[in-house]
């Protein structure tokens, strides 16, 4: 008994590897396996193990719908970058060409006027309302003076009633506080341009015995010292013969849009036309 116990762990272990020999000898002179005890464990896992294959295949499954769908959503977010930028590139694009298609315009008026004229852009509105006025981006330090010309290709604009060194501001033809020496084109019958009110412009102090018919375009006469003859400045809408004066007038509308206007031509000095600048189409 001593010796079995000073030596257990050494009987235990060859003991243990006598049964390990014996098992594999039978194991191998054996055709087919009949492990019992094997077959019941195989039989409990195995809905086991196909439980856990099934979780797995399903957590594998919805890790990879994930880094797809994450992917996916990255992937919108670029692509909707992309798709705003290539929109303001072409927003940018159109405003470039809007913006040549008026230069190139404004250009082709330049070359009907001879004298120092200058290229302005609009900077500014009247705000109060109590005026029609535009601010310009040029003034003294530009040789921009009071009393300047201002013209766009559409006709006249106004004219320089304040200077500043950087900015300058257009007294516009329809202010009821300003006066063109005009002509109509088709009867040369003279009369004076004012801006009225309601921000239209009249013709007054026509002789009545002369010809103005609705349609008639009004031009300058170039004799204010301001503008030079024949630019356009509107077209009659209304004649207005009624009472016993020397007199008749007419509704001129201007042929200039103010509201839209974003460039003009502002005169450093006396200048004229080449030519006599054309009327734009009726409507």
């Amino acid at each position: 008994m001593d010796f079995i116990r000073r030596n257990r762990v050494f009987l235990t272990s060859a003991l243990c590897l006598l049964l390990a020999a014996g098992l594999a000898v039978r194991t191998g002179r054996q055709r087919t396996r009949a492990d019992r005890l094997g077959r019941f464990f195989l039989e409990v896992m195995a809905p086991l193990q196909r439980s856990t294959a099934a979780v797995d295949l399903a957590v594998v499954s919805a890790w990879r719908r994930a880094v797809d769908l994450v992917r996916a959503r990255n992937e919108n977010v670029t692509l909707r970058a992309r798709v705003q930028q290539l929109e303001e590139a072409g927003d940018r694009q159109s405003e470039l060409e809007i913006e040549n298609t008026r230069l190139r315009g404004l250009l082709d008026f330049r070359r009907t006027l001879q004298g120092d004229i200058l290229t302005a852009r609009v900077v500014g509105r009247d705000a109060t309302g109590l005026a029609r006025t535009l601010v310009i981006d040029r003034g003294e330090e530009d040789g921009v003076v009071k009393g300047a010309a201002a013209v766009a290709p559409e006709g006249i604009v106004g004219q320089i009633f304040l200077a500043s060194r950087h900015a300058a501001r257009i007294l516009l033809v329809s202010d009821h506080n300003s006066g063109v020496d005009a002509l109509v084109q088709r009867t040369r019958a003279r009369g004076i341009v004012q801006g009225t009110i309601d921000s239209g412009c009249g013709l007054k102090y026509v002789k009545r015995t002369e010809d103005v018919q609705v349609g008639d375009t009004i031009v300058t006469s170039g004799l204010d010292g301001i503008f030079p003859k024949g630019l356009p400045i509107g077209r009659v809408v209304t004649v207005d013969k009624r009472g016993q004066g020397l007199f008749q007038s007419a509704e001129v509308a201007p042929r200039v849009d103010f509201d839209r206007l974003e460039e003009v031509l502002v005169a450093r000095g006396s200048f004229t036309l080449i030519e006599e600048a054309p009327a734009p189409p009726e409507e």
